[in-house]
């Protein structure tokens, strides 16, 4: 008899970070334009904040009230 614990296992290794790794095109979702390059999430967040589109705040804006009769 064996005193040893065997195990089936994998051998650990360092895993691939889970981040984006290269963003190439930036695009907006509201009016789809492509709006340019980044290499990591934070450029990007910056040219997304820095784009002002006409669809973008008609999104924003408060919806209509149904009138009350």
């Amino acid at each position: 008899m064996l005193r040893t614990i065997t195990t089936t296992h994998a051998i650990p290794q360092a895993l691939p970070s889970g981040g984006c790794q290269q963003v190439t095109t930036v695009r907006c979702c509201y009016c789809l334009e492509i709006l340019g390059e980044a290499l990591d999430m934070k450029s990007k967040a910056q040219i997304l904040k820095a784009h002002h589109c006409k669809a973008k705040r008609l999104i924003r804006k408060p919806a209509a009230s149904v009138p009350y009769n």
